[in-house]
């Protein structure tokens, strides 16, 4: 926090303040201008910590193609020393698979059990997990039994196990902490697979912006390319020490918080669209023909509350404002299905999305865009006619017409 005059009786001379936020956007968009946004997802991760009274983990995985920032954003986190005050708010873990929350290792005693378990080291921290692949990747049996752990762990109860080799073992306590991740695009497969088992993942999409022609040159001429790293990294690390030292975690009630009712309309909007979104979808010969009961969207009102109030301790208020609900509407459009994502944001800014353009958008053959296309009329997202030969076309159903961002738009969040 710096002043331009320090002389506290020249009164007349006006005052600019630049926030710690304003620090870390400076430096960061100096070097990377396409991650500021994820780092304050990040960031907002991190301050929901200060929120008491909370009973959920809080999770965020970044998900972007290779290459793109979602590492170097995680990597901006980790404590620069040892001995940093940060490194007692996080849990960093590059690899891991959700059986090592609790641990039934045939080549260890059971006595020894409890240092190898990974749920109790976490509680009151951040996990930050670079590569999350072995999780979200894999044989369907081993999904199912990835998502079955982390369902229980991410409810925040604790998690309790048996095995014949070590019995029972585990933790019947609440046990909280905020996770965030990363991950390259998933496959359909891995999110119809969530849908039908129950999610407790949030997603941030990484904006895919390739460098310019100047910008590799600038890179290829750099004698320190890592520089831009450790600038980033030094600058959020003092971020989070400063934010921490103010307001440590769980000190903050709820009740502090101004929230106008029109912005939990707004919020309550983006909860209810997530939840039909991600509806488990029923197949009959490959062909979607309708879809199940939504998940409880209590549960998503919470993790979206919570969100709002992190982004707005980020930037020094505790007022949710429209950008903290415009940060919400990202993180919902990110959750929901990669396959049909992108068909969504497009009907966002254009009137309609016929199926030449969903293959165009969604690299896939007509067949399959048109199978997107009717994916998104089960779930009730969008209304759909036969166009000319083969063609679909879709529109925003009434009920989601408030998402439109183009001109025409009645509702703008």
């Amino acid at each position: 926090m710096t002043a331009v005059n320090s002389n506290v009786h020249e009164l007349a001379v006006p005052r600019t303040y630049v926030s710690p936020l304003d620090t870390v956007d400076e430096i960061v968009g100096r070097h990377y201008p396409a991650l500021r946004s994820s780092v304050h997802a990040m960031l907002s991760i991190f301050a929901t910590m200060a929120i008491m009274g909370r009973t959920k983990p809080l999770s965020l995985i970044f998900e972007t193609p290779s290459g793109y920032g979602k590492t170097a954003t995680l990597q901006m986190a980790f404590p620069i020393r040892d001995d940093s005050p940060i490194a007692e708010l996080m849990y960093r873990s590059d690899k891991f698979t959700p059986r090592s929350f609790v641990s039934h290792a045939a080549n260890a005693k059971k006595e020894d059990m409890p240092k190898l378990d990974m749920l109790p080291k976490l509680e009151n921290k951040v996990l930050i997990t670079k590569e999350l692949a072995p999780i979200l990747r894999g044989r369907v049996e081993e999904l199912q039994e990835n998502f079955s752990i982390l369902i229980s762990v991410l409810d925040g109860k604790g998690f309790v196990s048996d095995s014949g080799m070590h019995g029972r073992r585990g933790y019947e306590r609440p046990i909280l902490f905020n996770w965030v991740g990363a991950t390259t695009p998933l496959p359909a497969a891995t999110h119809r697979l969530m849908s039908q088992l129950g999610t407790r993942l949030l997603f941030f999409e990484v904006p895919a912006r390739p460098p310019t022609i100047d910008e590799l040159k600038a890179y290829l001429r750099n004698s320190d390319p890592d520089a831009a790293e450790r600038e980033c990294q030094k600058v959020v690390n003092e971020f989070l020490i400063e934010f921490f030292k103010n307001k440590p975690v769980a000190s903050i009630d709820e009740s502090e918080f101004k929230f106008v009712e029109e912005l939990q309309e707004q919020l309550i909007r983006w909860v209810s669209f997530l939840v039909s979104a991600r509806a488990e979808i029923r197949f009959e010969d490959e062909q979607p023909i309708a879809a199940l009961p939504t998940e409880g969207p209590r549960k998503v009102v919470n993790y979206f509350k919570q969100l709002a109030f992190g982004h707005a301790l980020i930037h020094g208020r505790q007022e949710v404002d429209d950008t903290d609900i415009a940060f919400i509407g990202e993180v919902a459009l990110s959750s929901t299905p990669g396959h049909l994502r992108n068909i969504i944001r497009a009907l966002r800014t254009m009137p309609t999305v016929d199926t030449a353009l969903a293959t165009k958008l969604c690299q896939v053959s007509r067949p399959t865009a048109r199978k997107y296309l009717i994916e998104l009329q089960v779930l009730g997202l969008v209304t759909l006619t036969k166009g000319e030969s083969d063609s679909f076309v879709v529109t925003l159903a009434d009920e989601y017409d408030w998402l439109r961002t183009y001109p025409e738009s009645k509702v703008s969040v």
